[in-house]
């Protein structure tokens, strides 16, 4: 069994030295952001047999899909402009992260993912309330309508969406986080009260929102952190006083892949 929160990670380049990815421990993860001579994707190739390493792979290194022997290693993944509907997306992916492009994500219903982070592009996320797996969903610079949770996602972070308020959160049940950022246009989180799971939250460039009516609606909520800027230090200061909350660790996002907090043991290899 690998445990992944111990995993080794080493960068690839074409200088990397071959004996390093040859006799690297089993559970090392590999890192790539460009394209790799042949005999370093031959030295990644003939680990797979052995079964015992992942692989982190950008935008550059997309080509390593395009061998079999080492797309089923692959676990995190980040494109910039892809077209989904022309791309195989390796079947053991756990984490992505698009920048722009477009496609169907229905696709990703079959990939055991848990984290996604989508920053602009056209895609429809609404096949992402049927995911099984998905734990974290980031969604920056999309319309409002992106925001869809199922009902088995934990953590929801909107960046630049133009929520006026957070009805479509409703059907979260299993939702413990949310983070609303660059929102301007938030009017209303009484939605948030429908949320039996809630326990973390944060508000920043929200400056629509109303002090002291925050403060009193947050402070009966079942919260256990918060970070929050509805406008100016003043007023945060006021929210910090008052409610005495813990500050929020970083969200999670494709770049650091982490077994979900449920799973109750480790993938054999």
């Amino acid at each position: 069994m690998i445990d992944r929160a111990a995993m080794r990670c080493i960068e690839l380049h074409d200088a990397t030295p071959l004996a390093t990815i040859r006799e690297a421990p089993p559970g090392t993860r590999f890192a790539a952001s460009g394209d790799l001579a042949r005999e370093v994707r031959e030295a990644l190739a003939e680990r797979a047999p052995r079964g015992d390493f992942a692989l982190q792979l950008a935008y550059g290194a997309r080509a390593l899909l395009e061998d079999p022997r080492i797309a089923g290693h692959v676990e995190s993944l980040a494109l910039s402009g892809a077209d989904l509907d022309r791309l195989a997306l390796p079947p053991n992916l756990r984490a992505l992260r698009l920048s722009g492009g477009g496609g169907s994500l229905r696709a990703l219903l079959a990939l055991p993912l848990a984290v996604l982070a989508i920053d602009r592009g056209a895609f429809d996320t609404a096949p992402l309330v049927e995911h099984a797996t998905l734990a974290a969903l980031s969604l920056a610079n999309l319309p409002a309508e992106a925001a869809s949770v199922g009902p088995r996602l934990r953590a929801l972070r909107t960046i630049g969406v133009p929520l006026r308020a957070l009805d479509s959160l409703r059907s979260g049940r299993a939702l413990e986080r949310f983070e609303c950022s660059r929102c301007d246009a938030l009017e209303s989180i009484e939605a948030l009260a429908a949320l039996p799971a809630l326990r973390e939250l944060a508000l920043e460039g929200c400056w629509r929102l109303d002090l002291h009516a925050t403060i009193a609606f947050l402070g009966r909520l079942p919260l256990r952190a918060l970070r929050i800027d509805i406008g100016g230090r003043r007023k945060n200061v006021e929210v910090d006083k008052r409610l005495k909350l813990e500050r929020l660790a970083p969200f999670p996002t494709p770049e650091a892949v982490q077994e979900s907090s449920s799973d109750s043991s480790s993938k054999e290899r």
